[in-house]
């Protein structure tokens, strides 16, 4: 998994933008956070790439974040080569199970929908 922060632009509402590669959910994701609350958690204005294979190449994830960021133009390159590091990497039995377990939950929401 890779993870940049991303520079905000002047004026957004928000604390922090980050944009990265995630492995085991073969899939690039965006996320604008917004500062800490009163509690201390940041609360996700924005956070796509959290379905397997969701956003399939580095350009969707930057373009979630264009609104908001400042973009270098070498972003999509290094996102890619975050990507085509971990190629030859396989899921552990966590993941492996993580994954097992997400399939069966898809599974349950599936059979709850009612039908069209």
């Amino acid at each position: 998994m890779s993870r940049h922060k991303v520079p905000l632009r002047d004026g957004i509402a928000a604390a922090s933008a980050y944009v990265g590669w995630d492995r085991p959910l073969q899939t690039y994701f965006a996320q604008v956070l917004s500062a800490p609350d009163e509690d201390g958690e940041e609360i996700e204005l924005v956070w796509v790439g959290t379905d397997f294979g969701e956003l399939p190449r580095a350009v969707d994830a930057i373009r979630v974040l264009k609104p908001y960021c400042h973009i270098d133009a070498s972003l999509a390159a290094q996102l890619e080569i975050d990507r085509m590091a971990c190629l030859a990497t396989r899921d552990g039995p966590n993941q492996l199970e993580a994954k097992a377990f997400m399939a069966r939950l898809s599974q349950m929401k599936d059979r709850s929908e009612p039908e069209a």
